[in-house]
């Protein structure tokens, strides 16, 4: 008995215990948030500090507050209060500096309004609703101005097909529809104005799918499954043009998936990628650090480098609090990444944030 006990003691301590980071990274914590909450958005803004807003608090309400942190006192501040509260919406920086705000779950279920946040003002301002309510969508940024959004959960809790663009008149006007409806997916800017739209989930059903939408032809063309279905995963453009997708649920209900893939955008479909150390799912988009490797945080308790040029991972910090799903990582103008928020397994919620120093 006494072996026993002292294996499940050495195991404990050996998983408690900080992994050493190979890459001499380090997670500080610094300020928390003014309130706690996951399923936020974050986004930098042209004056280095980061908007965050939204998201769903400890008691499970939906959040209407924002605030703003500033990488030289390493603080939040509030900011203006968004005209609606939502979770699982999107964010995404104009020309223009301003930030949209789109769609997300509210009170009632997904939402068609959209808001502006005004830098200048600390303000949020209505903006020009969406066709069709949506939450868990994705919105990319053409290098037009125009804002693809895409499928997403309907009024009807169903998954959807439909797009639609946010156009330089600041209206929405619809797009070609998806051949699968999908929400909770990824999309990626890809060269010459495509969209890679890749897994998501289709009423109950994790999908492998993939689709790449072309703007110039407004459409978009079925591509090669990829090798495993995934549904709140993540994925990031890798310097040169193809795309790493990571983590995620699969069709079996695993939570956590370690295997990476690879969008080969010169052929058009997916290649294995390496192995991550830990299985992750409802994480964020990875970041590309100055020196061309991405770090991946978020779903799982330690902090990875991959290496898109190796497939290989490493630690790049030991482990944080139990709060790494739906976090928010954004890289800062100094090449720092702030990591804020989350979620534990519970459904409890914290507004403690780090900075991730490279």
């Amino acid at each position: 008995m006494a072996g026993i006990a002292g294996f499940f003691l050495l195991f404990f301590l050996l998983w408690a215990a900080p992994l050493k980071a190979p890459h001499g990274g380090q997670l500080v914590r610094v300020g928390t948030m003014t309130s706690t909450r996951a399923k936020h958005s974050a986004t930098l803004l042209y004056n280095g500090t980061v908007l965050i807003a939204g998201g769903v608090g400890n008691d499970g309400k939906l959040l209407s507050s924002a605030e703003l942190y500033d990488p030289s006192t390493r603080k939040f501040t509030p900011t203006g209060g968004m005209t609606e509260a939502r979770a699982a919406h999107s964010a995404v920086q104009l020309i223009s500096g301003t930030v949209l705000i789109i769609g997300g779950l509210g009170s009632k279920g997904p939402l068609d309004s959209c808001e502006i946040y005004d830098p200048a003002s600390g303000k949020f301002l209505p903006a020009a609703s969406l066709h069709t309510p949506r939450a868990g969508a994705t919105a990319t940024r053409l290098q037009d101005n125009r804002v693809l959004v895409v499928g997403g959960v309907g009024p009807d809790g169903q998954s959807i097909a439909s797009a639609e663009f946010y156009d330089r008149n600041a209206n929405f006007s619809s797009a070609a529809a998806m051949s699968s409806p999908r929400s909770f997916h990824t999309a990626t800017l890809l060269p010459h104005e495509r969209v890679l739209i890749a897994g998501g989930v289709r009423g109950n059903e994790p999908l492998s799918s993939a689709e790449l939408y072309n703007a110039e032809l407004n459409r978009f063309f079925d591509l090669p499954s990829m090798s495993v279905a995934r549904v709140r995963h993540a994925a990031v453009a890798l310097p040169g043009g193809n795309v790493l997708l990571v983590g995620g649920s699969s069709a079996n209900k695993q939570l956590g998936i370690a295997a990476t893939e690879i969008f080969d955008l010169e052929n058009g479909r997916f290649v294995a990628g390496g192995s991550m150390l830990q299985p992750r799912w409802g994480l964020p988009d990875p970041v590309i650090l100055s020196g061309g490797k991405v770090l991946v945080v978020g779903g799982a308790r330690i902090q990875e480098i991959y290496d898109a040029a190796k497939n290989t991972s490493a630690v790049a910090t030991s482990t944080t609090e139990r709060f790494p799903w739906y976090q928010s990582a954004t890289l800062l103008s100094d090449g720092n990444v702030l990591v804020a928020g989350g979620s534990d397994q519970k459904g409890q919620r914290t507004a403690q944030s780090y900075i991730y120093v490279p």
